[in-house]
C-alpha cells in the first residue's frame, strides 16, 4: 500500500518535503531533485491557483515520486486532489467528511490532530499518522512528549514555519515520523533560481543530519 511504502521512507529520511509557491514549468524538476536528494515523497500545498496543476504534472511526469495534496481542508478539494493523481491527502485539521471519502477511495489521509479529542477520533477511524500543526506554536516537544505518553501508537508528522535548523530537534521525539518543510527549496534560493542540484544538496544534508542524531540517541539508549 502507498501509506506503508510512504511511511517507511519518511521513517528513514525524518523529512517530508513541501512544494508551496512554485513556478509551473519548476515542478516537475523539483520534484525530480527531490528524488535525487534520497526522499521520494512530496506534499504539494493546495494554496496557489496553479497548486493543482502541479500536483498533476509531477503525478504524471515523475511517476518515481509518491506526490500528495496538502491544505486540503474540504472535500471538493480532496475530490480533485485524487483525480488529478494524489496519492495521499494532508489536511491542517479534522475534517470528517474528507476523512471518511479517503478512506473509501483507499487513498491514505493525515489529518491534523493538535488536541487529545482530535487524536482519539483519528485513532477511531484507524488512523495512526496524523499532522501536527503548528508544532512550535502548540507547544513542540513538551507536547509532543506527553502526547507520547498517552498514545505511544501514534505518529507525528510535524510541520510549521520549519526550517533546516529548527526542524532538527524536534525528531529527538520517536513518535515524531518525519518533518515537514520547504527549506531544502528556499535554502540558497535554491527553487527561485532553479538550481535543482541545490535542492538535492540541500535535502541530502537534511536526512544526514537526520540519521546522525537517530544514531547518536541509540548509542545513548
Amino acid at each position: 500500500m502507498a501509506t506503508e511504502w510512504m511511511n517507511d521512507v519518511l521513517k528513514v529520511t525524518g523529512v517530508c518535503p513541501i512544494i508551496a509557491r512554485c513556478e509551473s514549468d519548476s515542478a516537475k524538476d523539483a520534484a525530480k531533485a527531490l528524488v535525487a536528494g534520497g526522499v521520494p515523497v512530496v506534499e504539494v500545498l493546495q494554496r496557489f491557483d496553479n497548486s493543482m496543476s502541479n500536483l498533476e504534472n509531477i503525478a504524471k511526469e515523475v511517476p518515481e515520486i509518491c506526490v500528495g495534496a496538502g491544505t486540503v481542508i474540504n472535500i471538493h478539494q480532496a475530490k480533485e486532489a485524487i483525480d488529478r493523481g494524489a496519492q495521499f491527502i494532508i489536511m491542517p485539521g479534522f475534517g470528517h467528511q474528507v476523512v471518511e471519502y479517503c478512506l473509501k477511495k483507499s487513498v491514505p489521509v493525515f489529518p491534523g490532530c493538535v488536541t487529545a479529542a482530535e487524536i482519539t477520533m483519528a485513532l477511531e477511524y484507524g488512523i495512526d499518522v496524523v499532522k501536527f500543526y503548528p508544532v512550535y506554536q502548540l507547544g513542540g516537544l513538551s507536547v509532543l512528549d506527553e502526547y507520547s505518553g498517552t498514545f505511544p501508537m501514534v505518529r507525528y508528522m510535524v510541520t510549521g514555519a520549519l526550517n533546516e535548523i529548527n526542524f532538527l530537534p524536534l525528531m529527538k521525539n520517536q513518535n515524531v515520523l518525519a518533518a515537514g518543510g520547504d527549506w531544502m527549496f528556499t535554502q540558497g534560493n535554491a527553487l527561485v533560481n532553479k538550481d535543482f542540484d541545490l535542492i538535492a544538496k540541500n535535502l541530502r544534508a537534511s536526512v544526514t543530519a537526520v540519521q546522525d542524531l537517530r544514531n547518536q540517541m541509540a548509542i545513548i539508549d
